[in-house]
């Protein structure tokens, strides 16, 4: 007992000694305090969040054969757009339908049951909750229904047809685009779940990221797109 009020007495000497060095020292208690506060509770949790952020877009992210990525368009770079999609991605690795030596390339369904799951929780959204006036009720709710259906079609219809010449993309909702093997420049990630394609004759064909058999797929691309 007698120790600690020596102690005590002789740090209140010093701070009656030295009060600037006694004000520095405060300071930099308060300082620790903060800058250990502002880690546990900010710093760290949001280190933990990027890397789990990241893992998630490795885990989701379309591969070629040899497990390259392909390269985001310069927009996509400057606007951190990044796909994270565990779910949609499920299904893409698998090998797409061969018909006659032409293959096709259909949405997976972790991509349609996202869709489909959206849709639903969108209508029952706008049912459910009174978001605007209810005499704008009436016109929003069958536009959020048409909205839904045509997602839906969307997702449910799209195809991706290609052989040794050419490639052919459609569905219900895009016009046919056909494009030869032969006229490819490269091809880049969009960043919003698209990769673009680019043609000699400047009309881009815009893919879905997450279709069955894209790992093929990307895996041709790039050897075509190396000879041009």
């Amino acid at each position: 007992m007698k120790d600690q009020q020596d102690q005590s007495l002789a740090l209140l000497f010093l701070v009656l000694d030295r009060p600037g060095l006694a004000v520095m020292l405060a300071c930099l208690v308060i300082l620790s305090v903060i800058c250990l506060y502002v880690l546990v509770f900010y710093v760290l949790p949001w280190l933990a969040v990027r890397a789990g952020m990241r893992t998630l877009e490795r885990y989701s992210d379309p591969r070629d054969a040899a497990g390259q990525r392909v390269e985001r368009t310069a927009a996509a770079k400057m606007m951190g757009r990044r796909n994270i999609a565990p779910l949609s991605s499920r299904g893409m690795n698998a090998p797409a339908e061969r018909s006659l030596g032409v293959t096709v390339m259909r949405t997976t369904w972790g991509t349609r049951l996202s869709t489909v799951a959206f849709a639903v929780a969108a209508v029952a959204g706008v049912i459910f909750t009174d978001l605007v006036e209810p005499e704008w009720q009436v016109y929003l709710l069958p536009a959020a229904v048409a909205c839904a259906i045509l997602a839906i079609a969307q997702v449910f219809t799209y195809e991706l047809r290609y052989d040794r010449d050419v490639l052919i993309s459609n569905s219900v909702l895009q016009a046919r685009a056909e494009r030869s093997w032969g006229d490819l420049l490269d091809i880049r990630d969009e960043g919003h779940g698209t990769f673009r394609l680019s043609f000699r004759d400047g009309r881009p064909v815009r893919v879905p990221k997450y279709l069955v058999g894209m790992a093929e797929f990307l895996t041709l691309v790039n050897q075509r797109a190396s000879r041009v």
